[in-house]
């Protein structure tokens, strides 16, 4: 601790495991920025440490030469948890007394994939109000019962407070210091199909619709907040770079939200080349917002289409149909907005299904399409629903990263990955991207950096998908169950305050919620269990050997 009482802070930016994700996305960590700013009263220094482009060597070196009081982790999607704990294993090897917590969207939703015996803390989020507390609480030496909203370490087991909950309204956020993060990172963090330096900030948090793939409504508790639009335009002009990410999904759900902020971005005089996101009904509702954005940078938009048939947008709970989706592509292509288009691969998609989706991007003249494979991410009530339908496919947690197809599909898992990989691949094509050139929406830029980048990344993640079927093939789920987080094991059920999807849901669990121990007043308590990585599961079963000799056999099929 520093002389002063306060604290000095670490923030600890998880690499993705190269065995699953052979590339990187290349943002900065808001996560990191966020932490800092609403803990800033408690901290004597911070500093990120960004793994991604770093070192486990580095990072034994800055954790022996800062000695950091807290070191924070985050992991937003499940594969990420395995790196995690292994970085949080690092840390308490080498400097035992620095207490770890972590926080992001596995944490929050499935908490027991992190009773590990190297895990001091974990934030159930939203967790801004909950860390600056914890940040407090550390500083003054003070215990930890008291904090609404984390789960911590006593001995051998861990105690859960109460849930902290949160309301629809503002959040206010002091502003972020990015000297925290080192310059040797910054290089890194870009809009990658144009290469281009970028400031990722954030508007929103949380969102007011409750489509059946997305996490980010069930991580929110259903809540949807907005950071004040002064703070959101300061943050932007402070930075020099030309390009900005919203990185939310509802910039533009508010009416007098997005304008006023745009009219504070003009009054600044910031026409910065913007991306942000929006929904179709959004689009079609707000056009005049968006011709008004388009005067302070506005140049494309991240938009969930997600599918070509009225049928497919009603099983996901969209609330939108095919002919919203024609008529907001029309309105972007009439600007000369980018559109960013997100479609969901569905399990149960044959050939026909596949040529469905190009004819669709073909017919409209769609320049920028991302083709998702629906994934249960994991905590979600989609995740439980298909755990508890034998819907998934895969039980390595390593995979559940939008890139592979984790649930059982209609045809061979391979064949499915072909057609997928083709429809990439005609997106991409000279012939494609030449038919296009006459639209207005068609930036030289990113519609050849796209294409670039997915001709390359689909050869590069072709091994990885032949893997995963291999170890589909291999592993059968009663033979490894045991060996799983708690969350993918048969007697998991979703009835803790943590799994819960909305406000008012998590606070009627947590008061039913068994295991009550009323000596101790408002909490609960859960032993502290250790479980392998899936690397080390594999290893021991000597499947290294087995998977070069299966996806060997396997390509030749193909």
């Amino acid at each position: 601790m520093g002389s002063n009482g306060k604290l000095k802070f670490l923030f600890v930016q998880p690499d993705l495991h190269r065995h699953y994700i052979p590339f990187l996305p290349k943002y900065e960590s808001l996560h990191a920025l966020i932490c800092e700013a609403v803990a800033r009263d408690f901290l004597e220094s911070s500093l990120v440490f960004d793994r991604r482009f770093d070192t486990d060597e580095n990072l034994i070196r800055v954790l022996k030469n800062f000695e950091p009081d807290i070191v924070g982790f985050t992991a937003h999607t499940a594969g990420e948890i395995f790196n995690v704990r292994r970085l949080i294993r690092l840390v308490k090897r080498t400097f035992p007394s620095a207490m770890t917590v972590v926080g992001g969207q596995h944490a929050t939703l499935l908490p027991e994939d992190y009773f590990d015996s190297g895990v001091d803390i974990i934030c159930v989020g939203p967790g801004e109000e909950t860390f600056r507390e914890v940040a407090e609480v550390l500083a003054n030496g003070k215990d930890l019962s008291g904090v609404k909203g984390i789960i911590w370490k006593d001995g051998n087991e861990y105690v859960i407070n109460p849930p902290r909950p949160i309301s629809t309204g503002f959040i206010h956020w002091p502003p972020f210091d990015r000297t925290i993060i080192p310059r040797k990172y910054r290089r890194h963090y870009m809009w990658v199909f144009e290469a281009k330096p970028n400031v990722y900030t954030i508007s929103t948090s949380g969102c007011p619709y409750r489509c059946k793939f997305c996490s980010l409504w069930v991580t929110q508790r259903g809540t949807y907040r907005r950071r004040k639009p002064a703070e959101i335009v300061e943050d932007i002009a402070a930075q020099p770079q030309p390009y900005v990410h919203l990185t939310d999904d509802n910039t533009f759900h508010n009416e007098d939200f997005a304008l006023e902020l745009y009219e504070l971005l003009k009054k600044r005089g910031i026409k910065k080349k913007i991306l942000a996101y929006a929904r179709t009904d959004t689009i079609i509702k707000r056009t005049y917002l968006l011709e008004k954005w388009r005067e302070v940078g506005l140049g494309g938009l991240v938009v969930g289409m997600e599918a070509v048939t009225d049928q497919n947008l009603d099983a996901i709970n969209k609330k939108t149909d095919v002919n919203t989706n024609i008529e907001a592509h029309r309105i972007l292509e009439e600007l000369g907005l980018e559109n960013w288009a997100h479609f969901i691969m569905m399990p149960e998609f044959k050939k026909e299904d596949f040529d469905l989706v190009w004819d669709f991007i073909d017919k409209n003249n769609v320049i920028y399409p991302i083709f998702v494979p629906l994934t249960p991410m994991p905590g979600t009530p989609f995740f439980f629903e298909a755990k508890e339908n034998d819907q998934l496919a895969v039980f390595d947690y390593g995979f559940y990263n939008l890139e592979y197809m984790v649930m059982k599909t209609v045809i061979p898992k391979i064949e499915w990955y072909r057609y997928l990989q083709e429809l990439y691949l005609k997106t991409c094509s000279f012939e494609t991207l030449l038919r296009r050139s006459k639209c207005k929406s068609f930036h030289v830029l990113p519609a050849v950096g796209r294409a670039l980048r997915f001709s390359w990344a689909v050869k590069r993640i072709w091994p990885h998908l032949l893997e995963q079927v291999a170890i589909e093939e291999k592993y059968r789920y009663e033979d490894i169950e045991h060996l799983l987080p708690p969350s993918l094991r048969r007697d998991y059920k979703p009835d803790k305050y943590y799994n819960a999807p909305r406000v008012s849901d998590m606070l009627e669990r947590y008061k039913s919620t068994d295991n009550w121990d009323p000596q101790l007043g408002d909490v609960r308590r859960l032993p502290v269990k250790t479980y392998p990585d899936f690397d080390e599961i594999v290893d021991k079963q000597s499947y290294s050997a087995c998977k070069i000799k299966e996806s060997s056999k396997m390509e030749k099929t193909i």
